[in-house]
């Protein structure tokens, strides 16, 4: 259906030449689902404007990017009209921007299926009410009516996807469709890619970081570097035992459930200004030599492999993934650190703690954060009513520890990771953060109460760019903290410099504006801005979810040296779970804005007790290994109304082991060993689940 041959395109401007793509060639089959991968910059998205028609200006492109026969780079504007819709239809990587601002999105929609589907406008929004339910859209027929900003980022990206697979296309094309989502949600939203390919027939370009999700869904992997492609070839084979050193060094950088290490690749990729003469990888490749350095290798395929399975390198290495010094990255250093050690950092295994160098125990001395049973109700503004985002949380955590929070889109999270930093105030119960306290009635902290909390909590957002003043430059942005706390200027600037270095930032980066920077220099920044004024506790709030694998695990290493302080603790929130395994100390489970579940993580991630704890894992994409044998999944009713926690468990309307005890009494949180779990049926669940498999 699509067959791309010989793509090369050339981004001129004024001063500047920029070669985005060098003789790509790849195909995608009707039926098929084929993945493309690699770091940012490597040309991923530019494929995918190849072959809807929207280059950028000043692109000169080469070659031939073939769709049923017409070729995509010589139509006219006509063609390309109808080409895009019913023909190829792309969905964004950022629905925001993607979506008209002034129109529901039931709106969007509906005008989408009428033009392309030739659809009445009646019957187009019973199909668009129908689209939102099977992405999984809560409450689809009143979310027709919303706007784009009243929608989470996980709500809008299911529009997106809805936007696409309306138009019926031939080849639906993803550009990263489920960056910033939660595990099942990602299940779902790969699962409607998959259904697409197999039962409509329709080929599917899936471009995404994600490897794990991505080896459970596509058929073939290409794997792009620099603009080229290096491997390609079975996915099964490709992301399990990668030949080429660009895509073994790629798998090495993710955090894995299994339990390999994971091993950052230092350096980055070149900006080429023409086609490469040399091996594009060579500069980071343990195994290149003069002739990777001075000869650009042919793509041929892998000997001994099977159909299909290609890449260009004089020095392929098959067989399974290892950390070994022979396969490590020139300059990493070994492994960033092993998934599943019990710590609240990753440690790197060339420089391990012995006991004796850290007499006090994880965890010990006086309480940094304290929460006592708080509940916060976000109150609306033209009803009585009102969102009860948080229901009686209570959590301590110590000096040395760091605290993984874990869930779904809409659990909490964020707004528990906000009642820490004291943005909003708890409607009922009481938070500690580094001796201040703050009760009902008292509001948001303000004037020498509120700097005097900033001071001692800081927190690292999940927008690195958008978290930063673009008014500010870099050095302004970082010493504000102590700005605000009264420093002296040359106190100020000798702690800024030594923060800087720190996070093996260049100093020359101070007088850089935030657009001037890489996502990866980005978190850099925001991280040296939360550190620079000492804190007891850093909240880490999803600080890798917009990053792609490689510039992940260099600034997962960072976050490790900092969580590593004995002095300071830390909460790290994310809906990546091997990554929350990698880091913290203890996890809590929340649904609904409840604790279902805590624990060690290592003991709640091999032996989960909560059925929505063993949903959530069993969901969690897996590049190799099998789940622990008490870790035995569950299948959760999809249900998509707005749930009401108040009452019996929360997760009573979406449990296949749901009692009328359930939906009646609510669930406090019981001792099971070493965890604690918020459910009265966990000493017979493995008898229930047992019986759910052999259910037909």
């Amino acid at each position: 259906m699509l067959s791309i041959e010989n793509l090369s395109v050339a981004i001129r401007r004024p001063g500047r030449e920029v070669a985005a793509l060098s003789d790509v060639t790849l195909a995608v089959r009707p039926g098929e689902v084929v993945g493309l991968v690699g770091e940012s910059g490597g040309g991923k998205s530019m494929v995918a404007r190849a072959v809807v028609g929207l280059l950028p200006g000043g692109s000169h492109a080469t070659g031939r990017v073939v769709f049923d026969d017409a070729d995509v780079l010589r139509m006219d504007e006509s063609a390309l009209s109808a080409h895009r819709g019913r023909g190829v239809a792309i969905c964004f990587q950022n629905p925001r921007g993607a979506l008209s601002p002034t129109r529901t999105v039931g709106r969007q929609l509906v005008d989408r299926l009428v033009t392309h589907q030739d659809m009445s406008a009646e019957r187009a929004r019973e199909a668009a009410r129908e689209l939102f339910e099977s992405v999984g859209i809560r409450s689809p027929q009143r979310r027709l009516d919303a706007y784009p900003h009243e929608l989470s980022g996980g709500m809008a990206q299911r529009v997106m996807i809805s936007l696409a697979t309306g138009c019926a296309p031939g080849l639906l094309i993803a550009d990263e469709p489920t960056t910033g989502l939660d595990v099942t949600l990602t299940r779902e939203i790969l699962r409607q890619f998959r259904h697409a390919a197999d039962t409509d027939g329709r080929a599917v370009l899936l471009i995404s970081h994600d490897l794990a999700s991505i080896a459970q869904v596509c058929d073939r992997v290409v794997v792009l570097y620099a603009g080229t492609v290096v491997e390609s070839g079975p996915a099964a084979q490709v992301l399990r035992q990668p030949a080429h050193p660009y895509t073994r060094a790629l798998l090495r950088s993710v955090p894995d459930l299994g339990g390999r290490p994971v091993v950052a690749t230092p350096g980055a990729m070149p900006l080429l200004t023409r086609a490469p003469l040399a091996c594009p990888f060579a500069a980071r490749c343990a195994h290149a030599d003069d002739t990777c350095a001075t000869r650009r290798p042919p793509t041929e395929p892998l000997a001994g492999g099977p159909d299909g399975w290609s890449l260009a390198c004089f020095h392929p290495r098959t067989g399974p993934l290892d950390a070994g010094p022979g396969d490590a990255p020139p300059g990493s250093g070994g492994p960033v650190g092993s998934v599943g050690t019990v710590g609240s950092a990753v440690v790197a295994a060339a420089a391990p703690v012995s006991e004796a160098a850290d007499p006090a125990p994880r965890g010990a001395g006086p309480a940094v954060l304290e929460i006592d049973d708080a509940h916060v109700v976000y109150r609306s503004r033209f009803s009585s009513g009102g969102h009860h985002a948080l229901r009686g949380v209570s959590l301590r955590l110590a000096p040395g520890e760091t605290l993984g929070v874990v869930g779904e889109s809409g659990c909490g999270k964020s707004t528990l990771a906000k009642l820490i930093m004291g943005l909003v105030p708890p409607t009922s119960g009481t938070v500690t953060v580094a001796g201040h306290r703050a009760a009902p009635g008292r509001g948001r902290p303000s004037g020498r109460a509120a700097r005097r909390l900033r001071t001692r909590a800081q927190l690292v957002f999940q927008d690195p760019i958008g978290s930063l003043s673009p008014r500010r430059t870099v050095g302004d942005s970082i010493a504000e903290p102590l700005r605000a706390a009264g420093l002296p200027a040359a106190e100020r600037d000798a702690r800024v410099a030594a923060v800087l270095d720190r996070m093996e930032l260049d100093r020359a980066i101070l007088r850089r504006y935030p657009h001037e920077l890489s996502g990866g220099q980005a978190q850099r920044i925001g991280i040296a801005r939360a550190l620079v004024g000492e804190p007891d506790l850093i909240v880490f709030d999803e600080p890798t979810s917009a990053l792609d694998v490689t510039v992940q695990a260099q600034i997962l290493d960072l976050i490790a040296d900092v969580a590593a302080d004995a002095e300071r603790a830390a909460v790290f929130i994310s809906h990546d779970l091997a990554t929350v395994r990698g880091f913290a100390d203890r996890v809590v489970v929340l649904y609904l804005g409840r604790v279902v579940e805590e624990g060690p993580v290592d003991v709640v991630f091999d032996h989960p007790l909560h059925p929505y704890t063993r949903a959530l894992l069993a969901s969690a994409p897996r590049l190799g290994g099998t789940p622990p044998a008490d870790a035995a999944p569950v299948e959760l009713v999809k249900d998509l109304e707005e749930a009401d926690a108040a009452t019996g468990c929360p997760l009573a309307a979406r449990c296949p082991f749901v009692t009328d005890t359930c939906r009646t009494q609510p669930q406090q949180l019981q001792s099971h060993g070493a965890s604690q779990a918020a459910c009265w049926r966990i000493p017979e669940l493995p008898a229930l689940i047992g019986k759910q498999a052999t259910t037909p």
